[in-house]
C-alpha cells in the first residue's frame, strides 16, 4: 500500500540500473576497425545496415513533439500553456543530440545507430532545430526505460589481407572472429537524463545573455539609425547646393553672360559627402551563408565564453542558437494574436506582421535552416520602412522596428518564463517520477 510506496520511494535510485538487465556473457572487445565490422544479426531480430552507411532520412523539417501540430495554430494564452511542454521536449531532444555527439566523437556505431533507430529518429544529431522530437518526453523516456536489452553479434576480419592472388595457398588469410556487443537501454537513458540535467543547468546560465545581446543589438541599431539620418541630411545639403548652382548657371545664361557662366562662378563653394554608411537591407539568408552572423555579434557571447571550458557540454553553442530560434518563434506567435485581438490599429499591424512571417520567415523558422536565424529575422524587420496598411477601409501605419520591439520584449518574458521553469527543479522531478514508476512495476513483477 502507501507504505509500500514510501518506503520504494527511498531506496537508491541507482538500483534502476538493475531492473530489467538480463543476463549476459561478457565477450571481449576487439579492435575491430570501421571496415572490418560487419552486424550480423540482433538478439531481438532487429535489421540493423552497415556501419558507416550514410544517413538518408536526414530531419531537415521540424515535427513538433507530442501535440506540436497544434502548437503550430496555437497563439497567446493557449501557447503559454505549452511552453513549458515544448521547452522541455527541446531540452530532451538536444540532450539526445548531445548523446550521439559522444558516441560518433568515440566511434561507437552500434549505439550511435540504435540510439537514431530508437522510435525513428534517424538524422538526429545533425538536425539544427527545436521540434525533432517526434514523441512526448514521458513516452520517450518511459518506452526507453521499458526496452529489452539488444544483444548484436559482430563479424571482424583479424590479419592482413594484402598480397597475393585470391586462390594462392600459401598466402595466410585474416581469420573471421565474431564477438557480442550489448546495448542496455536503461542505462542509455540514465546518459540522456543525467546530460538533460547538466544542459538545464547551462541552459539557465546562457539564456540570460539574450537580454544583454538584445541590448547591443538596440545600441547598433540606434546607431545605425542615426548615421543615416546624418547622411540624409548631408544628402539634402548636397542637393541644394546643387539645385542652387543650376539655379544660377540658369539665370546667367538667361541674362547672355554666358562666358561668366561657363568661366564657373562657383568657385568657393562646397559640396557636402556623408562619411556616415548609408542603410542597406541585410544580406539575403541563405544555406550557404548561414554561419555567418548578420548582426556580428550575438551567440559570439556564449560560445567565447565557454571555449577551452572543459565542463561544458560539445554542442553549449549550438544550443543556445536553437534556444533562440525556439524562444523567438513563440515570441512572433504571441504577437500576432495579441495585435490581432486589439483596436483597428493593432489589427493593422498584426496583419501586416503575419504576412511578412508567412512570406519570409516562417519556413526558416519551422525547418532546418542553420544558425543565427532569429539574429536574421530580428534585423531584416527592424529595417524595414514604415509603411501604411489597410483595415477596414482605413489606412492605418505600420512600423516594423516598434514591432520588433515587441517581438523582443514578448521573447524576454517567454525566456523569463523557460528560466523559472528550469529553476523550478520540474526536470529533476520527472526523472525521479519516471524512474520511481518503473521501479514499482519492477517489484510487481516478481
Amino acid at each position: 500500500g502507501s507504505e509500500m510506496r514510501q518506503l520504494l520511494g527511498r531506496l537508491p535510485l541507482f538500483i534502476l540500473s538493475l531492473t530489467h538487465v538480463h543476463a549476459f556473457t561478457s565477450v571481449p572487445s576487439l579492435p575491430a576497425t570501421r571496415d572490418q565490422c560487419s552486424v550480423a544479426r540482433c538478439s531481438q531480430g532487429a535489421a540493423i545496415g552497415p556501419l558507416g552507411a550514410p544517413i538518408r532520412n536526414k530531419l531537415r523539417r521540424a515535427s513538433l513533439p507530442h501535440g506540436g501540430g497544434t502548437l503550430l495554430r496555437m497563439g497567446g494564452s493557449e501557447m503559454e500553456k505549452k511552453q513549458s511542454e515544448l521547452l522541455n521536449s527541446l531540452l530532451l531532444q538536444r540532450s539526445i543530440q548531445t548523446q550521439l555527439y559522444y558516441y560518433a566523437e568515440f566511434r561507437d556505431d552500434f549505439k550511435k545507430q540504435w540510439l537514431e533507430d530508437f522510435l525513428d529518429h534517424k538524422g538526429l544529431l545533425l538536425f539544427h532545430s527545436f521540434g525533432g522530437l517526434k514523441v512526448s518526453v514521458t513516452e520517450y523516456l518511459e518506452t526507453m526505460m521499458n526496452t529489452a536489452p539488444y544483444t548484436y553479434t559482430i563479424s571482424a576480419n583479424w590479419g592482413s589481407t594484402m598480397g597475393g592472388s585470391k586462390d594462392n595457398p600459401f598466402v595466410q588469410r585474416a581469420a573471421v572472429k565474431t564477438y557480442n556487443e550489448t546495448i542496455h537501454p536503461q542505462k542509455v537513458v540514465k546518459g540522456i537524463m543525467d546530460i538533460r540535467e547538466q544542459l538545464k543547468g547551462e541552459w539557465v546560465n546562457d539564456l540570460s545573455t539574450i537580454d544583454f545581446e538584445d541590448h547591443i543589438f538596440w545600441e547598433e541599431l540606434e546607431d545605425e539609425v542615426h548615421h543615416a539620418s546624418l547622411a540624409e541630411a548631408a544628402e539634402r545639403v548636397a542637393r541644394i547646393e546643387e539645385e542652387k548652382k543650376a539655379s544660377e548657371k540658369a539665370s546667367l545664361q538667361k541674362g547672355g553672360e554666358n562666358a561668366t557662366a561657363s568661366g564657373g562662378e562657383t568657385r568657393g563653394t562646397k559640396t557636402l559627402t556623408s562619411r556616415a554608411p548609408a542603410t542597406s537591407d541585410p544580406p539575403p539568408f541563405s544555406l550557404e551563408s548561414r554561419e555567418r552572423n548578420p548582426l556580428g555579434v550575438s551567440d559570439n557571447l556564449v560560445v567565447q565564453s565557454i571555449r577551452g571550458e572543459q565542463g561544458s557540454t560539445p554542442l553549449r553553442g549550438k544550443n543556445y542558437d536553437v534556444c533562440k530560434k525556439a524562444a523567438t518563434y513563440i515570441a512572433v506567435r504571441q504577437v500576432v494574436s495579441r495585435l490581432d485581438g486589439g483596436v483597428a490599429e493593432a489589427r493593422a499591424q498584426g496583419a501586416w506582421l503575419r504576412q511578412t512571417w508567412d512570406a519570409e520567415y516562417k519556413n526558416l523558422f519551422e525547418t532546418d535552416s542553420g544558425r543565427f536565424v532569429s539574429e536574421h529575422f530580428l534585423s531584416g524587420l527592424a529595417r524595414k520602412p514604415t509603411l501604411a496598411m489597410p483595415v477596414a477601409g482605413s489606412l492605418y501605419s505600420v512600423n516594423p522596428m516598434d514591432l520588433t520591439k515587441k517581438v523582443v520584449e514578448a521573447r524576454r518574458r517567454v525566456l523569463q518564463g523557460w528560466r523559472d521553469y528550469l529553476e523550478s527543479g520540474e526536470v529533476e522531478s520527472g526523472h525521479t517520477e519516471i524512474m520511481r514508476d518503473l521501479l514499482i512495476k519492477s517489484f510487481g513483477t516478481l
